[in-house]
């Protein structure tokens, strides 16, 4: 039964990877050809995925899952906000190779109850940075702290989009993104 186990697991993981890569460069690609990139057959594909937004969630939710993970480390270290900050703008960056595209599919991975839950939770924590920030006098007290949220989120957004199309490295977005976060886009004087 393990190795059944063990292969099944393999062929969902195969999935997942072969996923990722097809929507990376065709956010449009089919299950089919998912399976044929996966080297697996249809019925296999449809043990572990019946539609095509069933994986585009399980996608989803392995990039917040690996969110997580990489950010565990950065709250271990009990920064100050905006050290974290910082960091974590660092720590995601480069996921752009692999997850840029749900940028364009969301709308379809935030159906799923759990993806929202975990996804609500991230921006809860980080929301609770922002008041921190906030208390340590670090942002403009004129800006709400969902403003600066939905800034923070889209500046992710912003330095995946450009190392996808290859503008920019990980590092350069990381630091374009704390930049324009802590100074703003008014030259400096």
């Amino acid at each position: 039964m393990k190795h059944k186990d063990a292969r099944a697991n393999r062929s969902r993981q195969a999935l997942i990877d072969a996923g990722i890569q097809l929507l990376l460069n065709n956010p449009m690609a089919s299950l089919k050809q998912v399976a044929e990139q996966a080297g697996v057959g249809r019925a296999t594909l449809y043990r572990h995925f019946e539609t095509r937004e069933q994986l585009i969630q399980e996608i989803a939710r392995e990039s917040l899952e690996q969110t997580e993970l990489l950010m565990a480390p950065v709250h271990a270290q009990q920064l100050s906000a905006a050290e974290t900050i910082k960091q974590m703008f660092h720590a995601l960056m480069p996921m752009a190779d692999r997850f840029h595209f749900l940028l364009s599919l969301w709308a379809i991975a935030s159906e799923d109850e759990e993806i929202q839950g975990i996804y609500q939770q991230q921006l809860q924590r980080l929301y609770q940075m922002v008041e921190q920030l906030r208390q340590d006098g670090g942002i403009n007290q004129q800006l709400s702290n969902d403003w600066v949220l939905v800034t923070i989120d889209s500046l992710i957004y912003a330095g995946w989009w450009l190392i996808s199309e290859g503008k920019m490295t990980a590092d350069e977005a990381a630091e374009q993104a704390i930049i324009t976060l802590f100074q703003g886009m008014t030259p400096a004087g």
